[in-house]
């Protein structure tokens, strides 16, 4: 061969081989990509506390085979098993490049939403959460292990003070003693008392003990008159019994399993209270003061179960009182009768038992006891079961620090809108009036109080009227408040005269038309809405409303002005009746222009929010 040939083949040989080379830079078919992945995420507490910090570590790796450029990692909150757009986000995080088959482990501290709706959710990482980084595969997100999102605990009274607040109301019949359900006008009274240095202030201890039969003594079989059923006994105690550091002199007796202090045992267990959207924590330690060895739907009549009874036993020298019960479900046609008791000791210590057969079965039960004071302030030994304990439990009182005399101080009482004060006690000022859209205040003074020594002040105001549209006076919580120099305690009651059944539920807001039938500009006209709980009542919801093209002049329910801010404009807020269920508002407007469009969005405490809008086109 010679050169020339050669040279040509070496020359074609080298032009082939370029024509099947990849131009630099270019990137070739099935060419190695980065592949970002969440290879780990630690398991979270199986609960969490709403607006707590929670710690997380999460494991970010490159899975693929080339150079991962810089990227974010997001986390979020979500109720389903997969990650969704309808997720929370918490928080991004920068992630360095990552080599190939290279991971990064991030150590985060993320804020559970304060407003977020109690119950179970899960955490999901989410690697490149921005789309920053092209992959070979698209699968970033990994989901942790549920956790159950629960209401911040309110904060326990200091050992140093005592605070409780009493109306004389039960919470879930909204009854006195007397069988009376408050009325517009009618008073109620709250009796506000702090102590200091007395049992129980400082929480108590459970514990196992041996069991007990009934207790012999001086017995007084309590008389519950026609009330076989859901009935209460108001008794005087044979001693001052100390409860949650306040000494109480009186007792409620209940038919069904419990008794209550400052307010009737009317109300039965499955009533109402496991269905409230606050949960069954908050609502018996906020709304009971009492004791409940066996809170159920129970009777002392049935006779075709055995007739029941209820007895006092006092020991001779009032070293300790004893309450038994020996009771049948009510319409449950079973046999699981309930015989149990409840021993008080003037030490502020009590003991429940369980003597007899007690068969599991029958009505749902509560266990346990509460102050009243908050949700931290209630006991629960069991809930929603249809069994007794295993066994007998003794409630001690700890031992309350050493403490001198407090500073004087204050007790306060908020009276509710559209109420008014009828009177209190020496020593009290009415600081502001109750208005129709606004709260009132009295003050009342409270001396410095040595250990052991306890005070109280009555203030009585009259109920408020009917709510606009509805039936009787509004649902509205009573505040208390205790100030002793530097112990500052408060206590949330409830009045509940539309509905004491607050479950979770939705709103419904449907437009139902103009008063007259049209619009016409500059003339008053008046537009229609309903707004509805999908069931249960709404609890203290509010609406806001907004015009264009037109004012508002007011907005009533039923022709009675409701409390707006402000009264009138292009935008309104405004307050509704809280436990209503349904109720038409009445958005009276003049037009500027016949074109005119409203936005209605509903709030409520057990709700999501519910928004309507509509536009008039001429």
């Amino acid at each position: 061969m010679n050169r020339t040939r050669a040279a040509l083949l070496a020359s074609f040989t080298l032009v082939a081989l370029l024509a099947v080379a990849p131009a630099a830079g270019a990137k070739t078919k099935g060419a190695a990509q980065p592949d970002l992945v969440v290879k780990k995420v630690s398991k979270p507490p199986k609960t969490g506390v709403v607006g707590s910090k929670l710690k997380l570590v999460v494991k970010v790796k490159n899975a693929g085979g080339a150079k991962a450029g810089k990227s974010k990692l997001g986390l979020y909150l979500g109720k389903g098993k997969k990650h969704t757009k309808k997720d929370k986000r918490l928080k991004r995080v920068k992630v360095k490049p990552l080599a190939a088959g290279k991971g990064k482990k991030l150590k985060l501290r993320v804020t559970l939403p304060a407003k977020s709706k109690l119950g179970n959710y899960r955490l999901f990482a989410c690697a490149d959460d921005t789309k920053k980084v092209k992959e070979a595969k698209e699968r970033n997100c990994k989901g942790t292990r549920k956790i159950k999102l629960v209401a911040k605990p309110l904060p326990v009274p200091p050992p140093a003070a005592a605070f409780t607040m009493s109306d004389g109301l039960d919470w879930g019949f909204v009854e006195n003693a007397q069988e009376q359900t408050p009325k517009p006008g009618d008073p109620v009274t709250l009796s506000l008392t702090a102590g200091n240095g007395i049992p129980g202030q400082a929480g108590y201890s459970r514990a196992g003990v041996g069991a007990e039969g009934f207790r012999a003594g001086n017995t007084t079989t309590l008389d519950f008159g026609s009330n076989e059923d859901d009935g209460q006994v108001t008794l005087q105690l044979p001693f001052a019994f100390p409860f949650g550091g306040i000494r109480e002199q009186t007792i409620s007796v209940s038919t069904n399993g419990w008794v209550s202090f400052g307010a009737p045992a009317w109300d039965y267990w499955d009533d109402v209270q496991p269905y409230d959207y606050r949960g069954i924590q908050a609502v018996v330690g906020d709304l009971e003061r009492g004791i409940m060895p066996y809170w159920a739907d129970l009777d002392i009549g049935e006779p075709s179960d055995g007739a029941g009874s209820v007895k006092q036993v006092a020991a001779p020298d009032n070293s300790w009182v004893a309450y038994q019960w020996e009771t049948n479900q009510h319409s449950q046609g079973t046999t699981a009768r309930r015989s149990f008791q409840l021993v008080l000791f003037p030490d502020g210590s009590f003991r429940f038992d369980y003597p007899g057969e007690n068969a599991p079965g029958g009505n749902k039960s509560f266990t346990g006891f509460s102050l009243g004071t908050g949700a931290g302030s209630a006991d629960i030994v069991s809930a929603e079961g249809d069994a007794v304990p295993g066994g007998s439990l003794l409630f001690a009182p700890k031992a309350v620090p050493a403490a001198g005399p407090t500073a004087s101080g204050a007790v306060t009482a908020l009276l509710p809108k559209g109420s008014s004060f009828v009177s209190a006690e020496a020593g009290c000022t009415l600081t502001t009036p109750p208005g129709q859209f606004s709260t009132g205040l009295v003050t009342c003074s409270v001396p410095a109080l040595d250990a052991g020594a306890q005070f109280s002040q009555a203030v009585t105001f009259a109920m408020p009227g009917k709510a606009p549209g509805e039936s009787a006076p509004a649902n509205f919580r009573l505040l208390g408040t205790y100030d002793g120099g530097g112990a500052k305690l408060s206590e949330v009651d409830e009045i509940d005269s539309l509905n004491t059944n607050l479950p979770p539920t939705s709103i419904e807001v449907e437009y139902k038309g103009v008063s007259t039938g049209m619009l016409e500009v500059g003339t008053p006209e008046t537009l229609n809405l309903e707004i509805a709980s999908e069931k249960g009542g709404l609890d203290e919801p509010t609406a806001e409303f907004k015009l264009k093209n037109a004012t508002f002049t007011s907005v009533e329910i039923d022709g009675q002005a409701i409390e707006c801010d402000p009264p009138s404009g292009t935008a309104v807020a405004c307050v509704l009746p809280s436990g209503l269920d349904q109720t038409t508002v009445e958005l009276n407007i003049v037009a500027s222009d016949p074109a005119i469009s409203l936005e209605a969005v509903v709030h409520a405490l057990n709700a999501e929010d519910e928004s309507l809008g509509i536009s008039f086109i001429p």
